[in-house]
């Protein structure tokens, strides 16, 4: 096992895999920039080493900064957790050149499946359905006439994005090169890396991933979740396992999951995203890395995916060879934004911040802390597990009920009213139904 490991990353998702690391006896290495200095993250960690400014370049896509932090600390691995550099196969060699295993994929795989464009490709390949969509768009010319080929709406997408990020949808030709700027500015900034590729828009389609663990002998598939419930392509409500699904569909999934992977020798943790429409299910992209909403996996699997992920990485037995899933889990994730405002980030200091009691709540944050304008607007993840959908519905309704925070804005109303709604508890929502019924919920708050 490894002695120590150090965090690229911030915030919960490195509390999270701080805690992981201590529960295996790992010395936990955090790195952070100056407005991170006081941050949870930065106490819990065993040792930890500032990389930087947070108003000069995003130090947490600094790879020679981070790099150098390892080094100097010996670590002896590097998780990178969920976005900055998670997927960054470059950083993945540049870890193993400097003697610090990578808790992740091979990095020529990650070139393999993170790349959105290149994963297509495989999965048409292997004979997966794939959306509609076009080859890397390298001129405006080839961006207007993919555009009319798939007809609008359409979906512009960073090759290399994540979260939510880099994706706008044009509904016309007219805004469709103002649109193409943002995407590619936007995944300069987050990914360090400005590709882009158009994607045909469905209007009634469920978003179902499937989380997957590759060893060297076999891919452990821990279930399924359904994210459908996004705003402006950014998931805010997840559930697991994905009760849309009739046996025969969840069977098809997987086989479609094993068809793409089996002969890849991937090995770590990944999700293997897909659209369902009209019990059709089509390739949408592959996440080479642990996901935000890895939670409420680990809640139907009884597995904590970070550590498997870290004995993974370290060659350990995992203590499991298969996996059953048992009840049902649903996340919500409060994030630092006014519903009043158009959901506009909201930044300050969190006079209160209380959350519900009797319940997973994974956060970075507390009562005082400072919510900065330069990352993440993600405040925590409000998991509830019951035995069906029904009870943990009521579960998370009540949870919702119990928080309080004071100081800045948040998505509280919108969470409350999604999970309120006749939509949501029938489960008769898409991928598009968070803003209809946000919309029919300032209708009649007007009316």
């Amino acid at each position: 096992m490894f002695k120590k490991v150090l965090i690229a990353n911030r915030g919960e998702i490195a509390v999270r895999i701080i805690k992981a690391c201590h529960q295996l006896n790992i010395v936990a290495v955090a790195v952070y920039s100056t407005a991170d200095r006081q941050a949870q993250f930065v106490r819990l960690a065993d040792e930890s080493v500032c990389i930087g400014p947070a108003s000069a370049k995003n130090p947490y896509l600094n790879r020679e900064a981070i790099l150098m932090a390892g080094i100097n600390t010996n670590a002896d691995a590097v998780h990178p957790g969920y976005g900055f550099l998670s997927e960054d196969e470059l950083f993945a060699q540049m870890c193993e050149e400097c003697g610090m295993t990578w808790i992740g994929p091979q990095a020529s795989l990650i070139h393999d499946f993170s790349d959105k464009t290149n994963s297509r490709r495989i999965a048409k390949q292997r004979g997966l359905p794939i959306i509609p969509g076009s080859g890397m768009i390298t001129s405006e010319t080839q961006l207007y006439d993919q555009a009319n080929k798939l007809g609008y709406p359409i979906l512009l997408k960073a090759s290399h994005g994540g979260g939510g990020k880099g994706i706008r949808m044009a509904h016309s030709a007219k805004e469709l090169f103002a649109k193409y700027q943002i995407v590619k500015e936007e995944a300069d900034s987050s990914f360090l890396d400005g590709s882009i590729y158009l994607e045909r828009d469905f209007e009634d389609a469920r978003h179902i991933e499937v989380q997957v663990l590759g060893l060297p002998d076999k891919l452990l598939i821990l279930g399924d979740r359904d994210c459908s419930l996004q705003r402006h392509r950014q998931k805010i409500i997840e559930e697991s396992n994905a009760s849309v699904l009739t046996k025969p569909e969840r069977q098809e999934l997987y086989k479609l999951v094993h068809q793409l992977l089996d002969d890849a020798n991937y090995q770590s943790l990944g999700t293997v995203e897909f659209l369902l429409v009209q019990h059709q299910f089509y390739f949408l992209e592959m996440n080479t890395r642990l996901q935000v909403e890895h939670g409420i996996t680990e809640e139907t699997s009884g597995v904590d995916i970070v550590q498997a992920q870290i004995k993974a990485s370290a060659h350990n037995s995992l203590g499991f060879s298969y996996v059953t899933f048992d009840g049902h889990a649903i996340e919500c994730r409060l994030n630092a934004e006014n519903d009043l405002t158009n959901f506009v980030f909201e930044t300050g200091k969190l006079q209160t911040f209380l959350m519900p009691t009797g319940v997973r709540v994974d956060t970075g944050l507390q009562s005082g802390d400072k919510v900065t304008p330069f990352y993440d607007r993600l405040l925590a993840k409000i998991i509830v597990y019951a035995p069906d959908r029904d009870q943990a519905i009521r579960q998370m309704q009540k949870a919702l009920s119990q928080v309080e925070v004071c100081g800045i804005g948040t998505n509280l109303t919108e969470l409350k009213c999604v999970v309120a709604s006749q939509k949501f508890v029938t489960d008769q929502y898409d991928i598009h139904s968070v803003g209809k019924l946000m919309e029919e919920s300032n209708h009649e708050s007007y009316a």
